[in-house]
């Protein structure tokens, strides 16, 4: 074997073109398999970051008669469920965001206040200090505070005496008591926690406001879990008559945390670059069974002196696997640039990890499809160069037109490789078309020249319905005084952005077309007055908020139009009233806007405003709407805010646009990864047409000159050699597109206001290859009319 690699290496370093070509080749599609695989790997292989991962379940409420999804949880029912059931371990967490003072410059963060039970239930422990105890998540105890790794080593440098300090959150003093690892901000998306304090008699049965996390007890499956927990939920709703149409569903952590769409996307690119991966292998065995037949003297009198098959087979092995090899190890450096640029550059929260990582998984799964790949490049030619007849092989040697013979394995391979170029370019298609759709789509508002941020007012100071209305009124003033800005106004959330939106049940009040006691799911914000103007949300119906509007005397509710059309039909829907299911209050109707996409650009989000005279969320977002570039005022927006309160931090500073644009990531990724995968393929795809027949007229001299001196025309000449290269194409078309027809079932989640089987895409992808493919046929086919007869007849 040494021989071998020794004579292989001197072998390839005479042909440094056909070398380089081979292994910058490989390089490209192992790196892009790498990369991927990395996120693959990352997402959906490697487990997650807690103790025994598949014995934890996500537990939620779930309304088979409004047929509301899996949500949040009540703090009565958690209660309840945590008394009676005997198959989990539960554990709660909230939702909070804390404001940092105190210690430099002030800083807002996302946080949960947990239960001291989630840390044992999820198999984690603090990597200095401890976790929450018994007894401190009660009214009244001391307060405490975990805070993440990431931000001990950011903000406090990782000082190992941070423990038993006290930092002030939202106004109030906290006992630094442990460093969460980062598993806990992968499971809440969070960087602070305190403990979850529930007080039964301030909650509401029908307020969903926690999530709960679970833990398989020994012994016991998901199926007794889930059998025991609908028991339970039919003895809550037998004791409180609300819940009765409201059930309990588990779910694994894997589904939790990766959702289907997300598992589609990704299984869809990693096909997507294996198909990359085959498209080289079928180029470089073109070339290497081109380099073979130049070779097949040497193979011959090395076969006529004495060498076996098996011999030559492992001769001409090793310079395929030394070529997948430098390729290999070329392509695992592009992977690790490949992965550094991914996590650079993926928007937050697009991924339910906080970055791709490279490991021992990875690095195997790139040693194997580099053996991989060396072996299918290289099976068909050596068996194909060892298989031949020596005495046959020994007589032609000297003759230009050898192995003139049709070329079917090349034939074969380009075909292939135009059917998989094929099918990644209609994927790449359908997903731009999708892209484009959904960048068009009509979002109900106007995102240009709209600047959000977020504020948290400390509650000690400004409480939600007393003095924290007041504050947000000055805010607004404030802003509005600033040069440039057209409006100001604020929200609980801003369409696309972080969380601060939900879905309550409602349920008209009199006359509806809807039957008595229908609850339907519908998103509520609380909004100032001028938000739709500052949002540039048209106002059909009715008026707009007033500072005079209060929830508490007369509540009263602006309406979207899918509101008003759901409940109401088309009657007039001002002066209508709907109550809220949970606290039964009623609402009437004193204004219909226009629809507005909350949460996706792919769908129409039904919703309902609140005033925000008499209550105010704990976080808020602030829209300003000014002329021109929005960060332009941003420093002066953020002096006015300062010269209310400079202890408040300004958070998650963004334009609206930038948050239309973060919420189409996910699907611009894939379009954007499968564009450049079906780029590459239809390239290489294309040079292995060229190469088939490129060779063919090499090996075809003597015959095309005999032709040429018989008569033939140079256009015939065209004719017949665009012919075969045609038919090449034209069966890897057909084949591509017969594949695509029963693939694209698996694209349909993915797509938005586009069928699956689009015939546009079909038929615009099959013209394009077929361009493609006639281009390729006719540069050797323009060559082959040049042949001079006189000549090709000499040199044969």
């Amino acid at each position: 074997m040494l021989n071998d690699l020794r004579y292989t290496a001197r072998t390839l370093g005479r042909s440094p073109v056909f070398s380089a070509a081979v292994v910058l080749t490989v390089a490209l599609a192992i790196g892009a398999n790498t990369a991927i695989f990395s996120v693959v790997n990352t997402v959906l292989v490697r487990p997650l970051p807690f103790a025994a991962p598949d014995r934890l379940v996500q537990v939620g409420e779930k309304n088979d008669a409004m047929h509301l999804p899996i949500f949040g949880v009540s703090v009565l029912n958690y209660l309840s469920w945590k008394e009676q059931t005997q198959t989990l371990q539960l554990a709660a967490v909230g939702f909070g965001t804390f404001s940092l003072s105190g210690s430099g410059e002030p800083e807002q963060f996302t946080g949960s206040p947990i239960t001291p039970s989630l840390l044992p239930v999820i198999g984690v422990s603090p990597i200095a200090g401890r976790g929450f105890t018994d007894g401190e998540d009660q009214p009244g105890a001391p307060r405490v505070v975990m805070i993440s790794e990431g931000v001990w080593k950011r903000r406090f440098g990782g000082d190992p005496g941070l423990v038993g300090r006290t930092l002030t959150f939202n106004g109030l003093d906290y006992t630094v008591v442990g460093i969460a690892p980062a598993a806990l901000t992968v499971l809440t998306n969070g960087d602070i926690w305190t403990p979850l304090t529930i007080d039964p008699a301030k909650e509401i049965r029908l307020n969903h406001t926690i999530f709960v996390v679970a833990r398989l007890r020994p012994g016991v499956s998901f199926d007794q879990a889930q059998a025991e927990m609908n028991t339970v939920a039919s003895r809550v709703a037998a004791q409180y008559p609300e819940m009765k149409d409201w059930g309990v569903r588990l779910i694994t952590f894997y589904n939790a945390f990766v959702s289907a769409q997300l598992q589609t996307a990704l299984l869809v690119l990693l096909a997507a670059v294996a198909c990359v991966l085959l498209i080289a292998c079928a180029n470089i065995a073109n070339l290497l069974l081109a380099r073979a037949a130049a070779r097949q003297k040497d193979i011959a009198i090395r076969t006529a002196l004495g060498a076996s098959r098996g011999r030559l087979m492992r001769q001409l092995l090793a310079e395929s696997l030394m070529l997948s090899s430098a390729g290999g190890a070329l392509g695992v450096l592009l992977a690790l640039w490949a992965v550094a640029a991914i996590n650079r550059s993926l928007p937050p929260n697009l991924l339910p990890v906080p970055e791709v990582g490279v490991d021992a998984t990875v690095l195997l799964f790139a040693a194997a499809a580099t053996l991989i790949t060396g072996l299918l490049f290289g099976l068909a030619p050596s068996w194909r160069s060892v298989s031949g007849a020596v005495h046959d092989a020994l007589k032609q040697a000297g003759r230009s037109s050898a192995g003139t013979a049709r070329p079917r394995l090349r034939n074969g391979l380009a075909a292939a490789e135009l059917a998989l170029a094929t099918v990644l370019l209609i994927g790449a298609g359908l997903l731009v078309q999708t892209l484009i759709r959904l960048q068009h789509a009509r979002v109900g508002f106007e995102p240009r020249g709209v600047l959000t941020f977020q504020l948290a007012p400390p509650p000690v100071r400004y409480g939600p319905d007393t003095t924290g209305p007041a504050f947000y009124r000055a805010v607004i003033d404030a802003l509005r005084a600033v040069p440039g800005v057209r409006a100001a106004a604020v929200s609980s959330g801003v369409p696309f952005g972080v969380g601060n939106y939900t879905q309550t049940p409602y349920a008209t009040v009199g006359k509806s077309p809807l039957p008595p006691d229908t609850e339907i799911p519908i998103d509520w914000r609380i909004v100032s007055p001028g938000y739709f103007r500052a949002m540039g949300i048209p106002l059909l119906r009715g008026r707009d908020f007033t500072d005079a509007d209060n929830l508490a005397t007369q509540p009263v509710t602006i309406v979207s139009q899918a509101t008003a059309r759901t409940f109401w039909g088309d009657d007039d829907p001002i002066g209508r009233t709907l109550h809220r299911r949970a606290d039964t209050k009623v609402f009437t109707v004193i204004g219909v806007v226009g629809d507005v996409r909350n949460t996706a650009l792919n769908r129409e989000s039904p919703s309902l405003y609140y005033p925000t005279a008499a209550r105010v969320a704990g976080l808020m977002d602030v829209v300003v709407s000014v002329d021109g570039d929005p960060y332009r005022v941003l420093p002066a927006v953020r002096q006015k805010v300062h010269e209310l309160d400079p202890q408040l931090p300004l958070s998650n500073v963004r334009t609206m646009d930038e948050w239309v644009t973060n919420n189409a990531a996910q699907p611009r990724l894939n379009a954007e990864l499968l564009g450049i995968f079906a780029a590459v393929a239809l390239a290489i795809a294309a040079i292995g047409i060229y190469g088939v027949l490129a060779y063919s007229v090499t090996q075809r001299t003597h015959e095309i000159g005999v032709r040429i001196a018989l008569g033939a025309q140079p256009s015939g000449v065209v004719r017949l050699i665009v012919g075969e290269g045609m038919i090449v194409g034209l069966i890897g078309i057909a084949g591509g597109l017969a594949a695509a027809l029963a693939l694209s079932r698996a694209l349909a989640s993915l797509l938005f206001d586009i069928p699956a089987r689009d015939p546009l895409t079909f038929g615009s992808v099959a013209v394009v290859l077929t361009v493609v493919a006639l281009a390729a046929s006719a540069v050797p086919a323009r060559r082959a009319a040049r042949v001079d007869p006189m000549i090709a007849l000499r040199d044969e």
